[in-house]
């Protein structure tokens, strides 16, 4: 059974009036129904086709569900990335070496030069943040649209910031010159492991825009 254009924009419009929000899912939803559509002998209705192919994935009663499942599912893989990431950048020779030399450079800082640790410290902050949000400027220049993939990718990329708030304001000042320097190295290692997941997911919805 070969499906019109109108026919592929009809499922799209369903599944967005269903709680479909992000388009990439949408995309894949799509694809899967009109593969399944296709592949039927029995009928040329297109409308009899649909419900059964919706039946046969699943998605024929509550599609808010498949919404709330798509993006926790796609959680758990870019939380997966992100870990695996952070393994890479460790095992890496030069990049440990790299994140070693700088926590061995900030604790000389926090013990030589004390009266500068703020500024240091604001400076480590600060760069992968402007990094950040030019990436996200250039995310929305590109008119992505809301996308799960890049719903995760974002937020792994910002979450070493996130996840170093509460300990910044909880450092103990007699240990500054052993802890400051340890989170600020922890901070840019999840950071760089974040940058290299929110570029798969940029790269990714690049290509299935192009589609």
């Amino acid at each position: 059974m070969k499906l019109t254009k109108e026919d592929v924009q009809f499922i799209d419009n369903y599944l967005k009036k269903g709680g479909i929000k992000y388009w990439d899912v949408r995309l894949e939803m799509v694809d899967h129904l009109v593969s399944d559509i296709e592949n039927y002998e029995d009928t040329t209705d297109f409308e009899t086709a649909f419900n059964h192919s919706l039946v046969n994935a699943g998605w024929g009663k509550n599609l808010e569900a498949v919404h709330i499942q798509s993006w926790k599912s796609t959680n758990k893989i870019y939380r997966k990335m992100h870990f695996d990431e952070i393994l890479k950048l460790l095992k890496n020779p030069a990049t440990l070496i790299g994140f070693i030399a700088f926590y061995l450079l900030f604790n000389r800082i926090t013990v030589i030069f004390s009266e500068y640790i703020k500024l240091v410290a604001f400076t480590v902050l600060l760069v992968p943040i402007l990094v950040l949000l030019y990436e996200s400027l250039k995310t929305w220049r590109k008119k992505l649209g809301k996308s799960v993939n890049m719903q995760y990718g974002l937020f792994y990329f910002s979450f070493g910031l996130i996840m170093i708030n509460l300990p910044l304001q909880l450092l103990p000042k007699s240990y500054l010159h052993l802890w400051l320097p340890f989170l600020m190295t922890i901070y840019l290692l999840m950071m760089a492991a974040g940058y290299k997941v929110y570029k798969y997911a940029y790269k990714k919805m690049l290509k299935l825009k192009c589609l």
